[in-house]
């Protein structure tokens, strides 16, 4: 039996793992925050890719399909 619920949090490529020890193959749905006009620092970068210290998590996972949003892994300010 699949447990669609336990992939919410995971980091994307564990999410994907776990579908294909189950025998799927997800299709997977990238969304993110709108931003306001003007506004920059969106979390993927041109080509759809993160940026350094992000990961996709997935925020809904249902039948074949995961939905994930970027998040930021570490503290910018840091850096």
């Amino acid at each position: 039996m699949v447990d669609w619920a336990s992939l919410l949090g995971l980091p994307l490529e564990k999410a994907v793992e776990r579908c294909r020890a189950w025998g799927c193959e997800p299709q997977v749905i990238v969304t993110r925050a709108p931003r306001r006009k003007g506004e920059e620092g969106a979390p993927l970068s041109e080509g759809g890719t993160l940026s350094e210290g992000g990961s996709l998590r997935v925020i809904r996972a249902r039948e074949n399909e995961l939905t994930v949003s970027a998040f930021q892994d570490q503290d910018p300010r840091n850096d």
